[in-house]
């Protein structure tokens, strides 16, 4: 899983953004210039290593435990080479105490705004949980299921988390100190608030204990259909609909993405990358992996029905056209 965002904020924030070592102390984030942006060159150093086999790695902390605070020290990259290339001098417990020091230093020497350090947490554990929930580290495979073969599917299990996201999301208290990163979130449940009801609209579960949810083929049941034609009709549209609020949950989820790396951590999925889609096969029988955002700054989702008849005009779309059939029984409008 690696480090989560709120873990490295706190490393960053109690550090001071600087060097741990003795007569060190460097500031680690370079200041912008008129040509660039801001340089980050202090390194999470890992007391025990991530692995067995690493620089103190001989441990019986699990690798979850590796990753957490208290197995990290912030330093800069010179020093982190010293300590991984001098193991013997710089122990787990020589660099505990370099750490606690630090720390102290930092508290004694230095004027932190100690109400931005809380705030950013707060945010920083919003994200991890909104990052684990919504499974952004595998967007692209679970996905996929809801882009492919013309049948939209998902996983249950991935289906309730969804719901509970989108209840979390619902219920935070907003420290308002990042105005557009709560906007973002704020937008991403919006999305999620009304793809969950369409996906569920015509869904059946599916699979040996019933691990699915799968569009049924409604226009197909019951033997002859006189409406056989309106129903697929119905079927295709919403077939593209769902697929249309896929795309938007994943504009709706690179512009959380986006908002974190400008407020909080610009680092932040800067190995991942963006979110990004796969669909097929096509005709040709590929599967094509492609990317979407919002195209600028003020554009972001209106709402179901204006949705409908909006997302045609977005970078990637599938269906057009408003239908009722899904405002009365949600009360949607």
């Amino acid at each position: 899983m690696g480090i989560s965002l709120k873990t490295r904020k706190m490393l960053w924030a109690r550090s001071a953004n600087r060097c741990a070592m003795p007569n060190c102390k460097q500031p680690l984030i370079e200041d912008e210039t008129r040509t660039d942006d801001p340089s980050v060159i202090g390194e999470e150093a890992h007391i025990v290593a991530r692995k067995q086999d690493g620089p103190r790695g001989n441990s019986e902390l699990t690798s979850e435990e590796r990753d957490r605070f208290d197995n990290l020290i912030l330093l800069c990259r010179n020093h982190h080479k010293t300590i991984d290339d001098q193991v013997e001098k710089y122990t787990v417990k020589r660099l505990k105490s370099i750490k606690k020091k630090h720390f102290a230093w930092v508290d004694e020497n230095l004027d932190v705004d100690k109400g931005k350090q809380e705030d950013d947490l707060t945010y920083s554990a919003y994200i991890d949980e909104w990052a684990q929930r919504a499974r952004i580290d595998s967007w692209e495979e679970w996905t996929s299921s809801i882009l492919s073969h013309g049948q939209p599917s998902i996983r249950v299990e991935r289906f309730e988390s969804l719901e509970t996201l989108n209840q979390y999301i619902l219920n935070r208290f907003w420290p308002g100190r990042y105005s557009d990163l709560e906007s973002s979130l704020k937008n991403f449940r919006l999305v999620l608030n009304d793809f969950l009801p369409v996906m569920r609209e015509h869904a059946e579960k599916i699979g040996e204990e019933n691990e699915w949810y799968e569009t049924a083929k409604f226009y197909k049941r019951g033997g002859f259909n006189s409406n056989y034609d309106s129903d697929l009709s119905k079927y295709n549209y919403h077939v593209d609909l769902v697929q249309d609020l896929m795309l938007e949950l994943t504009r709706a989820g690179n512009r959380v993405c986006r908002e974190v790396r400008k407020s909080i951590s610009s680092r932040f999925r800067s190995k991942e990358g963006v979110l990004l889609l796969q669909s097929g096969p096509h005709m040709d029988f590929s599967f094509r992996t492609f990317r979407v955002e919002y195209q600028s700054d003020d554009v972001s989702y209106p709402g179901l029905r204006e949705f409908m008849d909006v997302r045609k005009e977005r970078d990637r779309y599938y269906g057009k056209g408003v239908s009722d059939d899904y405002f009365p029984k949600w009360g949607l409008d």
